[in-house]
């Protein structure tokens, strides 16, 4: 009985808080938002205020740049992040640091990650995958964080207004997703806090946790709940609701020469299909 009152209240919390950011980091006016305002200053306040409102849209509404290692991280772990961010009506932007080449596959799974990412909304136009020589996809060696730095540091425009990444341990400890980490670090130090976005890592949970699934909401929360939780916009969650997963799964089914039998059961079982939990590691 006890275990029936748990999996009812897991999807009411589910249900009540669907693909939502707690709290937005640098929370920013939709489209429609901005729409809505200058209608009401058109209207009220004159031409004037009219052109002076439309020159604030354009320095404040900026984008989220998400930053990979491989074709299919971005399914794989960013999920959640990618659909909540494109409901609320923000733009995303994927870099994908390797066309992840290590089973000779590289071009296909240039092809798939943009037909994976067009069903969460996100346009081809913003998916750059990158074939650098210094950042091969291969399990076994480590990018170099200055190679790491000079190549993103290419993609980062004003109108960036997040990075979000890896964290230290990359989720699943690959050493190119390790290296992704260590290379924004590395321009973080470099640049100064000052001179970059706001940069978010992707939390890394125990295998337990990994693998419990939308069951990991209460863990998640609790982070929030509890009095030594960071400050506002220090961390952020994203939890889907069980459209939004499905979404994602179907998503993931775009990466068609990864699917074998384990990332089934990945797909099935992890909770970063379902649950971001991301943590800002700059000022």
């Amino acid at each position: 009985m006890a275990m029936v009152s748990a999996l009812i209240y897991f999807i009411i919390i589910i249900f009540k808080f669907k693909t939502r950011l707690i709290p937005p980091p640098l929370r920013l006016k939709t489209e429609k938002e901005y729409k809505q305002d200058l209608e009401i200053v058109k209207e009220h306040l004159g031409e004037e205020a009219f052109k002076n409102l439309e020159s604030v849209k354009e320095s404040t509404n900026k984008q989220y740049l998400i930053i990979t290692a491989h074709p299919d991280d971005e399914i794989m772990f960013f999920a959640p992040t990618i659909i909540g961010l494109r409901k609320q009506g923000f733009k995303v932007k994927i870099l994908c640091l390797s066309t992840g080449n290590y089973d000779k596959k590289g071009e296909i799974r240039e092809v798939e990650i943009k037909n994976c990412v067009k069903l969460l909304g996100v346009t081809e136009d913003n998916v750059t995958v990158l074939d650098h020589p210094g950042l091969q996809d291969n399990p076994n060696q480590l990018w170099y964080p200055t190679a790491v730095c000079k190549v993103i540091s290419e993609y980062i425009t004003p109108e960036i207004s997040a990075i979000i990444t890896f964290d230290r341990m990359g989720i699943s400890g690959h050493v190119n997703h390790r290296s992704v980490y260590e290379g924004v670090k590395y321009m973080i130090n470099k640049n100064g806090n000052k001179a970059m976005p706001a940069v978010f890592t992707l939390q890394t949970v125990s295998i337990i946790r990994k693998y419990s699934s939308f069951f990991d909401t209460i863990f998640s929360l609790n982070a929030f709940l509890l009095p030594h939780s960071y400050s506002i916009g220090d961390k952020a969650l994203f939890i889907s609701g069980l459209d939004e997963i499905y979404l994602a799964q179907k998503a993931m089914r775009q990466h068609k020469s990864q699917m074998v039998w384990f990332r089934w059961l990945y797909i099935l079982f992890s909770r970063y299909m379902a649950i971001n939990e991301l943590n800002r590691i700059n000022n």
